[in-house]
């Protein structure tokens, strides 16, 4: 799950749950705690800063309109009890790359769940089953696809599910689709077998499906539309000239025909008033380029229906069924034009849609309660029709917490409760606080949208922002501590300032000084409070193409700047450069490993340039290793490289993974790895799947933080997707919570450490 959680190492005993043990090291002992966000302090001046992340799918029980669940992008799933006022995370389904979630509308303990692949050899991704109302999952044996079935052997054995549909009138006849066709369950899930809608080739992506009238099936995907209406046997396809496109898509039917569809793919919205044969008819998008768009529709009194559209805002079409209806026609939808809406910034709700819920308690005029965006899920305060149908939205007491974190950054400060912590997020902005060790801390979202880079000193954080129009997308901001009083920088260098992507484009390599990366090279300054900003370029003639992740590492009085060539999220392979010193001359010298070199994620001791650990992804097997002479020689950290496998629960590198919004590609496990920068003997490293681990010798030895595993057995989360607090130590080093908490500042052994899934990592340090 993606929440910000606090890690306190207590004393033996505390805790009955005690992790994995190093040879030669104390036993760790946690106690972890969720922190994060439970709102956005912009909301309502600003819907757009938001606190929940982005939740693909939802649904709702069959009784009441209590109990809902959502299905997150990143952060696993939730569940409310109380109409989407307030979510908690389930910890018992472990992918947390979600898609979809329904509840069966005969047993409101039965609930469906898909997910994309989560990294495991034998994976539990794809078909999950509760039956017991979320607490716990299970992956049916038969969910998984017959040898020589799929478009690519990776698909079955490496697998993602999307949207599910349950028959209203026999929900014991469930359907999924997946990556490698359509999946069928006849037995409420038991047992599942699996068919290919499209004979023209291997099965492949079938994105949505809906089930309805008796039992007729329309899906759609990367073969387009099919319909079927024998219970899956037998499958059409349009013929004619205008048939639905391929790809990603969203499909609805209209409540009252069973030949009229509407269908969304890409940015075009589509119908078919002759059961998917041909789709002529277009309406324009009201709100193109946005994430995921979706359709639904909603019964209306009398021959009406609503069709509800979602892309980058919420929109209401009006749409009537004729008196004598047959198949073909014209359109039953208003023209997009007069289309009711946007329903999302406007009026109260974070733009980027994905879902909707409607009351399940009336047959028509049903009002929207929720619906999802890159915001998180959002509660509709009109309650009663027709008015409810515009709706005004409001964001949850405490929203799903699955936020995509950019990057982190933190500051010490006087005992454990008053620390700093900053973080950026995907399209949910850039939060502060100052007390991140209280048990709830106070967050200030200071910025909507998309929060990059994260970089603290006391007494000022540094952030950049995107995406702004008028010329400069991305923008530095100056903040107080807290993440306050934002002001713009006044001189920028060169070039354009980096953005989504996952490793670093600014450090702060001494007080007030910072170097930063832009499109045109690498540049610094030795006052950052000047007016106007004083930027030097540094090893102009040599600069590595397209630099980024940049980190710094000080000894001496001699400042040494390292930066990437080429892959910049850390999970691919890119060249690794250093340049000593920050002054104009100089030239970047590359780090180089003897027959490799394919450097991922990276970190640099930050009192010794030349102790570096990277992952090398240039073999057919990453392996994290580490050089103490600046890369004449390396070494091999085999025992991490067993915990970033969980001793072979996951692949090191898979094929078809999850990579960044509904990307599939291979990613390699190494996410994240790090100094402590006021004892570098102290590492930390993370899998994207495989957890986080923790060294207190320089790298030698290495023991497991938390439990990708069995997390609902033992007690201990998987976080691999968490903005983590972690004071970390054996257990008689701290002694008691409130003896820690007591420490003089410097005085305390613990070690303070917060990470996040990917490459971030955010280390309290008092000033350079």
């Amino acid at each position: 799950m993606r929440d910000v959680f606090r890690i306190s190492a207590l004393a033996a005993g505390v805790l009955a749950c005690a992790l994995v043990s190093d040879t030669g090291a104390a036993q760790t002992v946690l106690e972890i705690v969720p922190i994060g966000p439970r709102q956005s302090s912009l909301d309502p001046s600003d819907p757009d800063g938001a606190s929940g992340g982005r939740v693909n799918g939802l649904a709702i029980a069959p009784t009441g309109n209590a109990v809902m669940y959502a299905a997150s992008e990143w952060g696993g799933l939730f569940k409310s009890t109380d109409t989407g006022r307030s979510w908690q995370h389930l910890p018992g389904h472990t992918p947390v790359a979600t898609w979809d979630v329904e509840v069966d509308p005969a047993n409101v303990n039965r609930v469906y769940a898909t997910s994309f692949y989560d990294g495991r050899v034998t994976s539990r991704a794809g078909i999950n089953v509760s039956t017991d109302a979320g607490a716990t999952w299970t992956k049916p044996v038969t969910a998984m696809p017959p040898a020589g079935f799929c478009a690519d052997p990776a698909r079955r054995v490496e697998p993602s599910a999307f949207g599910i549909a349950i028959d209203p009138a026999a929900p014991q006849n469930v359907y999924v689709g997946t990556n490698c066709g359509l999946a069928l369950s006849h037995d409420s899930g038991a047992t599942w077998s699996f068919v290919d809608p499209s004979s023209a080739d291997p099965a492949d992506d079938v994105w949505d499906v809906v089930v309805h009238h008796g039992g007729i099936i329309d899906l759609c995907g990367d073969d387009g539309h099919a319909r079927s209406t024998d219970g899956g046997v037998t499958w059409t396809t349009a013929t004619g000239t205008s048939p639905l496109p391929s790809g990603l898509c969203s499909i609805a039917v209209s409540p009252d025909e069973a030949h009229v569809l509407f269908a969304v793919v890409g940015l075009s919205i589509f119908e078919s008033d002759d059961g998917g044969a041909s789709w002529p008819v277009q309406y324009a998008n009201p709100s193109p380029q946005g994430r995921i768009p979706f359709v639904e529709t909603n019964q209306r009194s009398g021959p009406q229906f609503d069709l509800w559209f979602g892309d980058t805002s919420l929109h209401r079409g009006t749409c009537t069924t004729p008196t004598s209806p047959v198949p073909g026609g014209s359109g039953r939808c208003q023209p997009s034009a007069s289309w009711a809406g946007g329903f999302t910034r406007s009026a109260g709700g974070h733009d980027d849609t994905s879902g909707i819920l409607f009351d399940r308690q009336v047959a028509q005029d049903a009002c929207p309660l929720v619906y999802s965006s890159d915001g998180g899920v959002y509660f509709n305060t009109v309650s009663a029709s027709p008015a409810c149908h515009t709706p005004v939205w409001e964001q949850p007491n405490a929203t799903p917490q699955a936020l995509w974190q950019w990057d982190m950054a933190g500051v010490a400060r006087p005992g454990l409760l008053d620390e700093e912590i900053y973080f950026g997020n995907q399209d949910n902005g850039t939060f502060g606080t100052t007390d991140a060790g209280q048990s709830s801390p106070s967050w200030n979202n200071e910025e909507c949208c998309d929060g990059f880079d994260m970089v603290a000193e006391p007494g000022r954080v540094l952030s950049t922002v995107c995406c702004f129009g008028g010329g400069r997308a991305t923008r530095l901001f100056i903040s107080s501590p807290g993440l306050t009083g934002a002001t713009e920088i006044n001189t920028y260098p060169v070039g354009n300032l980096r953005s989504f992507q996952q490793l670093d484009s600014i450090v702060n390599f001494a007080a007030n000084s910072y170097a930063l990366i832009t499109s045109s090279g690498v540049f610094v300054t030795t006052n950052i409070g000047a007016n106007p900003i004083i930027w030097t370029q540094i090893g102009a003639g040599t600069t590595p193409p397209g630099a980024c992740g940049i980190q710094a590492s000080r000894s001496g009085g001699t400042t040494t700047l390292f930066v990437k060539s080429g892959g910049c999220d850390g999970d691919s392979g890119g060249s690794l450069w250093r340049h000593a010193g920050t002054s104009a001359g100089g030239t970047w010298q590359q780090v180089t490993r003897p027959g490799s070199g394919s450097f991922g994620v990276y970190a640099v001791d930050p009192g010794n340039p030349a102790r570096i650990v990277v992952s090398d992804l240039a073999g057919p097997t990453p392996q994290m290793v580490m050089t103490t002479d600046g890369g004449a020689t390396w070494t091999q950290l085999a025992q991490l490289d067993t915990l970033m496998t969980g001793g072979g629960v996951f692949r090191y590198r898979t094929t078809r993974g999850p990579t960044r919004f509904t990307g599939i590609g291979s990613y390699p496990q190494p996410t994240l790895v790090a100094f402590d920068p006021t004892n570098t003997s102290t590492l930390v490293a993370a899998g994207a799947d495989s957890g986080v681990f923790l060294s207190r010798d320089g790298g030698t030895s290495w023991q497991l933080l938390t439990d990708p595993v069995n997390p609902g057995v033992s007690g201990t989360p998987h976080i691999p997707g968490l903005v983590t607090r972690i004071s970390s130590t054996g257990p008689t080093a701290c002694g008691s919570t409130s003896a820690r908490r007591a420490a003089a500042p410097g005085a305390s052994p613990c070690q303070h450490l917060s990470q996040y899934w990917w490459q971030r990592i955010a280390l309290p340090r008092p000033s350079p």
